[in-house]
């Protein structure tokens, strides 16, 4: 991607989105080479979701995770890539938490199933005035 300066850009989310961003906050848990630790979402789409944590990864990164949406009867796991990070600074929004912007990957059908037909029943973040 050309624009890698918008993405890898401490405190700064991407541009443009590939999918709509839904509303989401629920715990999971992210595992790399070296740690194991919870995060809390803040929304979701089909391409991926922000992770609420102060344990930030650098933009590249790969983390598992593991978190249940509600009203699913199971866990959902995959692979992620850190695609972009939010760093708590007093120059920047403090209503933003710290965090980081992963982008799902190897994700099972039945997994992505699972998250189509959670975002089909919400409503999306970010509406269209024309």
């Amino acid at each position: 991607m050309s624009s890698a300066a918008s993405i890898h850009a401490p405190n700064a989310e991407p541009q443009q989105r590939a999918a709509e961003r839904h509303d989401l906050e629920v715990a999971v848990d992210l595992e790399s080479d070296t740690n194991f630790y919870t995060g809390l979402t803040q929304n979701i789409s089909t391409g991926g979701l922000f992770i609420a944590t102060h344990q930030i990864k650098r933009v590249g990164e790969h983390v598992h995770l593991k978190f249940t949406l509600p009203g699913a009867g199971r866990a959902i796991e995959c692979d992620t890539e850190v695609r972009w990070v939010r760093e708590n600074s007093s120059l920047h929004r403090t209503d933003s938490a710290p965090g980081m912007g992963v982008r799902f990957l190897n994700m099972s059908p039945a997994d992505a199933e699972t998250i189509q037909n959670f975002l089909d029943s919400r409503e999306s973040l970010f509406y269209d005035d024309e």
